[in-house]
């Protein structure tokens, strides 16, 4: 009875150094993982355009395509504290980055300071990234739902991301 004490609060406790076999925590893992492909994979899509526009556009989103894309798998075999911190920051800052680029405009490129129309596709790629921030939230704090009142959030929220990532790449096509 003791060692289940144990193990509970150890699993209870933030993000380990080493991967948890706690249910509840891999699948948030899973889920900020997916989240981050997700984001990544808009990006990667709209890199042609965008280096048809500006070479330093273009080259931005190949960077963060890649290191969504990388965090996303490092996530599932390296599970630490700081690698989660680090990753949710960035992604908080290139959502940020597109709010900023909607209101203000960028200060380069062709047209400074003229703001951007807000879009189907860049939106969801900014869900995505704030989502992430959130799952990676919940991950670093000390409570866990129990994997029961996690199971069907979980599936619905897979679906979903699976049906908007597609539906996001699906606009990318239409609109050129």
């Amino acid at each position: 009875m003791a060692g289940q004490a144990t193990q509970v609060r150890n699993t209870a406790a933030s993000i380990p150094s080493a991967p948890s076999n706690d249910p509840g925590t891999q699948l948030l893992l899973l889920a900020t993982a997916g989240l981050s492909a997700g984001a990544a994979g808009i990006h990667f899509a709209v890199v042609p355009g965008h280096l048809a526009e500006d070479l330093l556009a273009g080259y931005f989103f190949i960077a963060v395509a890649i290191a969504q894309a990388l965090w996303a798998i490092l996530l599932s075999h390296y599970p630490r504290r700081q690698l989660l911190i680090v990753g949710a920051v960035a992604n908080v800052l290139v959502a940020a980055l597109w709010l900023i680029v909607r209101v203000y405009g960028s200060p380069l490129g062709a047209s400074p300071w003229t703001p951007e129309p807000f879009g189907f596709t860049d939106g969801m790629s900014a869900a995505f990234e704030v989502a992430s921030a959130i799952t990676v939230w919940v991950l670093c704090s000390r409570r866990r739902p129990p994997v029961r009142r996690l199971a069907g959030p979980a599936l619905v929220l897979g679906t979903v991301l699976v049906v908007l990532t597609n539906a996001a790449l699906l606009n990318i096509g239409m609109v050129e």
